[in-house]
């Protein structure tokens, strides 16, 4: 069978598209993918749920037809990208590292007090438009003490070798950290370090770091779980920030990013 025929056999009659996991059928056989299966299941009772093509029953659990499913997952049969307004096709062993820099996915806007779910495609319009925000070609340094008493540093965009990068500080359960993120999906930000120092040079008090720039997929709670458990950021307790505040109750943060 040609690949044509091939997928014209194997798509959802509902949506169309290949099914990229379970396949259900009713009890006259007719398939249906797991996400419009879910979709119908929510509209209604499972008692009078029908199948879309010839109102028959489904099983409760639904009979899942493991060969068709076995077919997919063994064919080179193209997927179609699973983001809404997406039309990329795609063999399966590609599509999902598509998926994850696709630009039509949705990212958490990376100012940590807002993190609205944003098309990718358009985090730039909502930067500007929503939180005004410049992007700067020099790091801002220099954090005032009025910060101490907040959760969240503001929006900073600072672009380096045409690639926007957005500092993060944020207060959480009593501690503050502060890591990198980039304007890009994972396997972008894999090719990427940061280091920071923070130093009161009253003192002679100072806190470094180097680890791992993060990609703008992440929201602020999850990477907090995530750093806490991998030591992947810089991790101040109110006391260290307390010994970096200088005479005018500010300190400074110097950072770069690298390959």
């Amino acid at each position: 069978m040609d690949a044509s025929k091939l997928k014209t056999y194997l798509k959802c009659p509902v949506c169309l598209d290949i099914p990229r996991s379970k396949i259900f059928v009713c009890s006259n056989g007719h398939k249906i993918c797991e996400s419009c299966y879910d979709k119908i299941r929510t509209t209604v009772n499972m008692n009078a749920m029908l199948c879309p093509r010839g109102r028959c029953k489904y099983d409760n659990p639904p009979r899942r037809n493991r060969d068709l499913e076995y077919i997919v997952e063994n064919s080179d049969v193209k997927l179609r990208c699973s983001k809404p307004q997406c039309q990329v096709e795609m063999a399966k062993d590609i599509l999902l590292k598509h998926e994850d820099e696709c630009e039509f996915r949705t990212v958490p806007c990376p100012h940590t007090a807002c993190e609205k779910e944003i098309v990718y495609k358009q985090l730039k319009d909502h930067i500007k438009r929503v939180h005004n925000c410049r992007v700067r070609e020099r790091p801002q340094n220099k954090i005032m003490n009025s910060l101490l008493h907040n959760c969240d540093w503001k929006l900073y965009v600072w672009e380096q070798c045409k690639v926007q990068f957005f500092p993060q500080i944020v207060k959480r359960n009593g501690d503050w950290y502060f890591w990198v993120k980039i304007k890009e999906g994972p396997i972008v930000a894999s090719q990427w370090k940061f280091s920071v120092k923070m130093e009161n040079k009253d003192t002679g008090y100072r806190m470094e770091f180097s680890g791992s720039v993060h990609p703008v997929d992440l929201k602020v709670d999850l990477q907090v779980d995530l750093q806490m458990e991998t030591g992947d950021c810089l991790r101040m307790s109110s006391l260290n920030v307390e010994k970096l505040l200088d005479v005018n109750e500010c300190f400074k943060i110097e950072f770069k990013v690298f390959k």
